[in-house]
């Protein structure tokens, strides 16, 4: 029933006004917003899968904490990818 999990989202300049209100997420991709903001306007929050964007790492916590969770294909490879980038 893809019908009765469908909602609406509304653009507001460069974000959504469903987008959670978090310190640690004002600099989340403006291209990824959508999935967080869909995720967030469910009643249910589904998680997020994400497979290869390692940037997803460095939210998780702050996602988590306004109970959206992110569901990630190979953790240990995602952690690895991002702390090789946050290190230079």
């Amino acid at each position: 029933f893809p019908e009765i999990d469908r909602v609406n989202i509304t653009k507001n300049n460069d974000t959504y006004s469903e987008f959670p209100q978090h310190p640690e997420l004002v600099n989340f991709d403006i291209s990824d917003r959508k999935f967080v903001t869909t995720s967030n306007a469910h009643p249910r929050k589904p998680c997020i899968y994400q497979a290869a964007d390692s940037k997803w790492w460095g939210w998780k916590d702050a996602l988590l904490e306004v109970n959206i969770k992110v569901c990630f294909m190979d953790e240990q490879y995602i952690e690895t990818i991002y702390n090789r980038k946050m290190r230079g």
